[in-house]
């Protein structure tokens, strides 16, 4: 199957807001994935393809009709993670690193991966752009060669060690995270001293809050009990107001965050986000904060609540080198 590089360059981000305001960018650079993971929003509930989602990726000419040295001056950060794709599955993923370096040297580059796409090859020229101090690279790898599978399916446990291990000898900064669930949860201590052997930068683990939508199955359970917040009753810190932050997904659409954007197109739990999707998705950059005011999205009350936001999900964060 041939997947198309989508040509979204005409797509001008200054015309929707103004990046002066802006501290850092979360961009999701495709929708194309190798993994099937039964709780994200590409499939249903691991099976199939969302049908709210095509298949395309942002190319390097998006890239250099959207930003230049002028509107990015105020950029701290810009990662790659999003919700629906891997970004190494990016054709210009490299040559978009290159070029946003080239236009702001300083700038800090990040990437969610599960690690299993690419060769140890193109790893080694990725750790090799990203130099910066601050640069890392995610290695979404949820336990061991027996478990990591059991959620991140059709990934391959020993590509994954192999590619970390081959951008980790450029010096660049590796972070494994990981999503430990019932079956995994033994192994965290094993996981961390492998992580620390092989020379990744820090090691965490964390829980999922996706039990709302997801039930548990015989495979997949909460490693810990699980009881629904009263999310009515929290108080609410925006991520995106806390980071100064957009979101921008696979298409070039501008969204408040990527949890807004994953509620709106997630085609499971679609009955918790009524709320959102009674908005056009541009009208969310703006009615997000007239909503925090007075009746927040059920999604902003799941990700942002002070005591059960995404922040509450970690369970150990551990800097090893």
């Amino acid at each position: 199957m041939q997947y198309k590089i989508m040509d979204v360059g005409a797509c001008n981000i200054m015309v929707k807001l103004n990046l002066e305001n802006v501290k850092e960018i979360h961009i999701e650079p495709t929708s194309l994935c190798n993994a099937e993971c039964p709780q994200c929003a590409r499939n249903m509930r691991g099976k199939g393809l969302n049908p709210n989602i095509k298949l395309g990726s942002l190319d390097l000419i998006f890239f250099q009709k959207s930003f230049n040295e002028e509107n990015i001056k105020n950029i701290n950060k810009i990662f790659f993670c999003g919700n629906v794709g891997d970004p190494c599955a990016t054709p210009d993923l490299l040559k978009i690193f290159i070029y946003l370096k080239s236009i702001k040297k300083d700038i800090v580059l990040g990437i969610n991966t599960n690690g299993s796409l690419k060769t140890k090859e193109w790893f080694k020229e990725l750790g090799n752009i990203l130099q910066g101090p601050l640069d890392y690279v995610v290695f979404s790898i949820d336990g061991l060669e027996d478990t990591n599978n059991i959620y991140r399916r059709n990934t391959n446990w020993q590509k994954i060690i192999e590619n970390a291990e081959s951008y980790i000898s450029t010096g660049a900064s590796a972070h494994w995270d990981m999503l430990v669930f019932q079956h995994n949860k033994h192994q965290i201590e094993q996981a961390q001293s492998l992580a620390k052997k092989i020379g990744f930068s820090w090691f965490r683990s964390k829980i999922t809050d996706r039990w709302d939508i997801y039930d548990p199955t015989e495979l997949l359970k909460p490693a810990e009990v699980y009881l629904k917040p009263n999310y009515h009753t929290l108080d609410i810190v925006c991520e995106k107001d806390r980071d100064c932050s957009i979101f921008i997904d696979y298409t070039g659409r501008v969204w408040p965050c990527c949890h807004m954007a994953e509620a709106y197109l997630n085609e499971v739990g679609r009955s918790k986000h009524k709320d959102l999707l009674s908005y056009n998705p541009d009208d969310l950059l703006t009615e997000y904060a007239i909503k925090l005011k007075t009746n927040p999205f059920y999604v902003c009350q799941r990700s942002c609540g002070i005591d059960t936001g995404k922040r509450s999900q970690w369970r150990l964060e551990k800097q090893l080198n």
